[in-house]
């Protein structure tokens, strides 16, 4: 919304753990350091702890990108897992046939470990984990060859995971952390760095007058205390009032009035002039967890990211083809490579972090899944800028685009006859999630059929999906290029397995090049 007015190539402050923007503060470094000198010596378990916001899964991405390209990794995000899971992702990941993917077959495992040099666990939010999880992830540290382990061991998470080993339950796992660190928040003069840090990555360039004073720097680091979530929530914020506002550069004054604005989003009528637990940026850390999630949700419903719990191989990133023929539904028997080539038959071919599921038998008969609602929880007023679509809009704002989406856009802005047709300088309203009757429920997992660069392919793709009775959603998302791309999904699913079913059913339906992929937002 705001990148072109400040003459910004990338977001700045989204909260989605890219490590393209990680700021390496003395903190950070160390945490990096121990997770790599944990490897490298082969330590056993390695423990990184840190509060709600301080840039542990930012750090685990970059972890990731530094390990060995052929390195067996396990990536556990979900922290519910069950032993029996866990069993089943580590054999996949070092190569076990699937009917041998259990506990049952621990000597097979060792042997293959011992084959493959070892393998590397990574738990994120372990302070999830059960004690019965934790201790079951301590037996697989009982693999090992005389020098090292075969299995090493990475637990990422709040500070509750150091109470947590104190159960006496886990004594004998708490003996065997080699290494163990806790990231501290940013202080005054590194919450500066990070900010201009971040804005550098997003290609801001410094003019003569500063894009932040230094009295709203100061009131920057005041309310959120040196945590990057709450720097990028706040930042972000205040990027967008000042683009509303016209102002091309942000005051203390302006600062204090965007954290006041997302303070009172989390108090009751009740709670305003009392105590500022109820606060964003104040308060205790169990609340704090709730409104971290909510303002995720209210202020970066654009975000999303791709990620894989685990790989099918040891490559870092799947690298998979999108094709579309004509009509998202045509069947009419070509090869694919040769459709492909047609005149204006778009083709892309990219990398992300998504898991791929394997085959499915061909289906029966496809039952539309249950419909989703938008996933914003906000209300706001945007002016049409040249070349603008709703559907464009739309994407932009709710981080998606979807037949409710656009239904409820409808009708919050009757004077708009055709939201195909819209002028530059129009106002365009955009209902909250409460108006649109939606839900704030997080989704997991959806069916990706095509991806187009134009907004009005994709647009009419779209609605040709949703005039056969496909529940279908358009997600913005930028390449390795920071190009923009419009991807076509159809389906919402609480499960990856549910995903891989309708996958096989939409295959056999006429789309060749159905993918289930993880659409989650992650801390």
């Amino acid at each position: 919304m705001y990148r072109e007015y400040f003459g910004l190539q990338l977001k700045p402050f989204s909260i989605t753990p890219d490590p393209r923007f990680l700021y390496m503060s003395p903190g950070h470094k160390e945490a990096l350091a121990h997770l790599l000198y944990g490897l490298k010596e082969a330590s056993g378990f390695v423990v990184i702890t840190g509060e709600v916001g301080t840039g542990k899964t930012t750090i685990l991405n970059a972890f990731i990108l530094k390990l060995p390209p052929r390195m067996p990794k396990v990536v556990v995000k979900n922290p519910h897992i069950k032993p029996e899971n866990l069993y089943f992702l580590l054999g996949e990941a070092i190569g076990i046939p699937e009917d041998k993917r259990s506990r049952d077959y621990i000597v097979t495992y060792e042997e293959r470990l011992k084959e493959m040099g070892g393998a590397i666990l990574i738990v994120d939010e372990s302070q999830g984990l059960s004690i019965e999880m934790l201790e079951e992830i301590r037996l697989l540290s009982n693999m090992e060859t005389v020098n090292e382990k075969l299995v090493q061991i990475m637990l990422l998470g709040q500070q509750e995971l150091n109470e947590k080993l104190k159960s006496p339950h886990l004594r004998q796992l708490k003996q065997r952390i080699g290494i163990k660190y806790h990231i501290p928040p940013l202080d005054s003069g590194e919450t500066r760095d990070y900010i201009d840090h971040r804005l550098r990555v997003a290609g801001y360039v410094p003019r003569e007058r500063a894009l932040f004073t230094a009295s709203a720097l100061s009131e920057i680091y005041r309310f959120s205390k040196g945590y990057p979530r709450l720097i990028n929530i706040l930042c972000d914020n205040v990027l967008i009032t000042a683009y509303t506002d016209n102002v091309k550069q942000v005051s203390a004054t302006m600062v204090r009035k965007a954290a006041s604005d997302i303070e009172s989003t989390y108090r009751s009528k009740k709670a305003y002039g009392q105590s500022s637990r109820f606060s964003l940026f104040g308060g205790g850390w169990v609340s704090l967890v709730f409104k971290l999630v909510a303002a995720a949700l209210l202020v970066a419903a654009g975000a999303w990211v791709y990620t894989r719990v685990v790989p099918r191989d040891t490559s870092p990133s799947t690298v998979f083809q999108m094709e579309h023929k004509g009509s998202a539904t045509q069947q009419d028997g070509s090869d694919p490579e040769t459709a492909a080539d047609r005149p204006g038959i778009p083709r892309k071919i990219f990398k992300q972090s998504v898991q791929s599921y394997g085959e499915n038998d061909r289906p029966d008969p496809i039952i539309p899944p249950p419909t989703e609602e938008p996933a914003k929880d906000r209300s706001t007023v945007v002016t049409v800028g040249s070349g603008d679509t709703v559907a464009q809009i739309a994407a932009d704002f709710y981080g998606k685009v979807d037949d409710g989406i656009l239904k409820a856009i409808r009708q919050a802005n009757p004077g708009i006859a055709d939201l195909d047709v819209v002028r530059k300088g129009q106002k365009v309203a955009l209902p909250s999630l409460s108006e649109a009757g939606g839900s704030a429920s997080q989704v997991l997992y959806s069916v990706s059929v095509s991806s187009y660069h134009s907004i009005h392919e994709a647009k009419a793709v779209f609605s040709d999906l949703l005039s056969k009775g496909y529940q279908a959603t358009i997600y913005p998302y930028l390449d390795e290029e920071d190009k923009t791309w419009y991807r076509i999904t159809i389906g919402t699913f609480n499960s990856r397995q549910e995903a891989i079913d309708y996958t096989g059913k939409l295959r056999g339906a006429g789309f060749p090049y159905a993918k289930p992929v993880k659409i989650s937002m992650e801390d």
